[in-house]
């Protein structure tokens, strides 16, 4: 059996890594794309359908080039899955209220994740987002 002082420490790791995807979510709100490729290990990625956004310098672009009217999202259900001290993997699910073309869209998905703990702090070492749907609010899901 782990030790108190393990437990705590993973206990301290899991909230960690949750509230690393909270933040997430309020930095694309807030067109914060700075802010958004800080939470990502230098080597990190992103990933959404075919397209890879891998590395620093791609993901500053990436994540530099949010628009206006950002996708908000709203993170729930997380889970980790797996946790060895410094690396961890886990899924959130996610609902994203966004305007498209002038159209309010609604999408939901989940986040597969894998974290990293860097220098203290927990980081996204690949972040791979999948759609449920993503569809014209008056169209709806069903």
């Amino acid at each position: 059996m782990a030790s108190l002082e393990e437990r705590i420490t993973a206990l301290e790791d899991r909230d960690a890594i949750r509230e690393l995807t909270a933040h997430y979510c309020h930095s694309v709100a807030a067109v914060d794309g700075a802010s958004i490729s800080a939470l990502f290990c230098d080597e990190g990625s992103f990933k959404m359908g075919d397209r890879i956004t891998e590395g620093r310098a791609a993901l500053d672009k990436f994540y530099g080039a949010l628009v206006k009217n950002p996708p908000i999202p709203f993170i729930q259900n997380h889970v980790i899955d797996e946790y060895s001290g410094d690396e961890a993997s886990g899924r959130c699910s996610v609902e994203i209220r966004m305007v498209i073309k002038g159209e309010s869209v609604t999408a939901a998905g989940w986040y597969s994740d894998r974290y990293r703990k860097v220098d203290g702090v927990w980081k996204f070492a690949a972040r791979d987002f999948k759609t449920f749907h993503m569809v014209p609010l008056k169209q709806g899901w069903a």
